[in-house]
């Protein structure tokens, strides 16, 4: 198994392009169920971050966080 080694940056640049991705599959589905099922996804997405970036204490990260969080709409993310 080869290993592949995933900057912060490059962590959160996929993780808002799937978020993005999830949220757009929400906002054209057709069923709340799949509604809601893509937004828990991507807020799903955003948990994974925050755990695998949470050793980066970098003010870009912190600045990463208010943005993804506002995407999802996580409560207080405003303040964060």
């Amino acid at each position: 198994m080869s290993k592949n080694l995933w900057t912060c940056e490059e962590v959160t640049a996929a993780v808002e392009e799937e978020i993005r991705l999830q949220l757009g599959k929400a906002d054209s589905a057709l069923s709340e169920v799949t509604r809601n099922t893509c937004r828990d996804y991507a807020f799903g997405a955003y948990l994974a971050w925050e755990a695998v970036t949470r050793t980066c204490l970098t003010e870009q990260r912190f600045s990463d966080a208010r943005r993804l969080g506002n995407l999802v709409e996580f409560p207080d993310s405003e303040g964060a």
